[in-house]
């Protein structure tokens, strides 16, 4: 063994142990063929009844301070169009605003099929944004799939809601309230 090969192992573990440290997944996660579980929460049961996109807050059990909490965000998949050539990754659009989650993301699974071995790059965005996020998803990602994200702290549903915008000419109505306000 080299000097630089040694060099080069002892780094690649220092930082292994570094991340061992800060889980993806919240405390108590556990994953089964066709759903996830965060706590005694499934989180297949949760969208049903809340619709999506919905967020979860759980301990992450993370001994860093400000890493305390994860986020799992459920959103349900829209469309899934691929791209020409196999060297580009498929776009899959979810009814979840993304602008929040940018550079928090820490995983991305389908909900029905966690565990599934063949993954592909795929490139997660909402309906007219600009915002991307990369993710590893089974080739089978297909519309309608749910969708669960883990983000590092908190984040607030509202902060992952679609709000349409309103013009700003328009008259001030309770009727056409987009939930921010729009005074000059």
């Amino acid at each position: 063994m080299s000097v630089l090969h040694t060099l080069i192992s002892t780094k690649a573990m220092a930082l292994a142990e570094l991340y061992q440290d800060t889980p993806t997944w919240p405390a108590g996660t556990t994953f089964t063929d066709s759903d996830i579980t965060v706590g005694q929460q499934s989180l297949t049961s949760l969208a049903a009844e809340r619709g999506t996109p919905c967020v979860l807050i759980a301990p992450s059990g993370a001994r860093q301070p400000g890493e305390e909490y994860r986020t799992v965000v459920v959103a349900t998949v829209l469309s899934c169009t691929p791209r020409a050539g196999w060297r580009h990754p498929m776009d899959v659009t979810i009814d979840c605003d993304l602008r929040a989650l940018d550079g928090r993301v820490l995983d991305t699974l389908l909900l029905q099929h966690p565990n599934a071995r063949h993954r592909k790059t795929v490139l997660v965005h909402a309906p007219g944004q600009q915002t991307t996020i990369r993710a590893w998803l089974p080739e089978t990602a297909a519309p309608g799939d749910l969708l669960a994200l883990t983000v590092a702290g908190t984040i607030a549903l509202g902060q992952v809601m679609s709000h349409p915008t309103r013009p700003a000419t328009g008259e001030d109505d309770d009727e056409q309230w987009q939930g921010r306000c729009l005074k000059k």
